[in-house]
């Protein structure tokens, strides 16, 4: 028997329902879901179906702000490695300082133990002899050691004039190292060599004007003139020449107290060290005051004594009225 949609449609409707209401369980499947927010929910088409839901557009760009700083890893690593390249570089500079200080040490005990020394009589009687108290005595003191005994006095003056400018501000000052080299030589000087370290940013050359008055700068003041580099050339120059003109016998008997005496063997090699570590100085020096003459500089450090002496002469000074110097 066949019902009518409208019987089956009472039928299906408790009573007291209104027409087009749904029973609680379907409503509830019937209701909508709850969705978050940004999605879309298809809707229901017209002819029964389910409409397409639109397309969705990219995602909305956050607002651009500073990058985050990364809390590990990469920035972990970073920071290692700038400070594993400062140990690097400390590291170096402590191996430097002890390779300087095993040198001076080295150096000290070949003087003292190892050297020759068969006239300790014969040496005191020199040094007497070199400084003026054995004026009267007929002895003649080889030329070429007398030459040579005094470009060592010449040395320290030059080192003196390089060195204490450019530490005048430092913790450690080089003119105690200076002073005791007018006795020791480069003895005195490796082991400031050794504790030296160059500043950034470096010392300021030539010193100002200002710095350079009282009566305790006076070597600082002839040192920033041309007078003291001229004075220095010149001596330097007539003891290399004097000790180059000295003839054969002179070099033999010279060579021959090289084998004997501790103190020509020790003046000797006193001044082999103070020429090889003058390049260094020099160069650090015309750095500092920011002379560049295209080469002169090295090949002034080729020449012992004499170069580093016309250096002085040459180099910006702060009397010599050059903008070098003026700045």
């Amino acid at each position: 028997m066949m019902q009518s949609p409208a019987l089956l449609q009472r039928l299906a409707r408790p009573a007291g329902l209104p027409a087009g209401s749904l029973l609680p369980g379907r409503a509830a499947r019937a209701a909508p879901r709850a969705t978050a927010p940004g999605r879309q929910v298809a809707a229901p088409s017209s002819s029964g179906g389910v409409a397409p839901a639109p397309r969705r557009g990219p995602p909305a760009q956050r607002r651009a702000g500073p990058p985050a700083p990364r809390a590990s890893g990469g920035g972990g690593a970073g920071g290692g490695e700038g400070a594993g390249g400062a140990e690097g570089g400390g590291g170096a500079g402590l191996a430097v300082n002890a390779a300087l200080l095993g040198l001076w040490a080295g150096l000290m005990a070949y003087v003292f133990v190892l050297a020759p020394n068969q006239t300790p009589t014969i040496d005191a009687f020199v040094v007497q002899k070199l400084v003026g108290l054995k004026a009267d005595d007929p002895f003649q003191v080889n030329v070429v050691f007398t030459a040579l005994w005094n470009c060592m006095g010449l040395y320290p003056l030059i080192y003196a004039a390089i060195l204490i400018p450019g530490a005048r501000t430092d913790k450690l000052p080089a003119w105690p190292f200076v002073c005791a080299s007018v006795f020791l030589g480069a003895y005195a000087l490796i082991p400031y060599m050794a504790l030296w370290a160059p500043k950034s940013p470096p010392e300021a050359l030539p010193p100002p004007a200002a710095e350079l008055e009282g009566p305790g700068r006076f070597y600082m003041r002839a040192a920033e003139t041309p007078w003291l580099g001229a004075a220095l050339a010149a001596g330097a120059g007539y003891w290399l020449l004097a000790a180059l003109s000295a003839g054969g016998g002179a070099w033999a008997g010279y060579l021959q107290l090289f084998d004997e005496s501790r103190l020509v063997h020790a003046t000797s090699v006193d001044f082999a060290l103070c020429t090889l570590l003058m390049p260094f100085w020099m160069a650090n020096d015309a750095q500092g005051r920011n002379w560049d003459k295209s080469g002169l500089v090295p090949l002034l450090c080729l020449l012992p004594l004499v170069g580093p002496a016309t250096y002085l002469l040459l180099r910006p000074k702060t009397y010599d009225g050059s903008s070098s110097a003026s700045s």
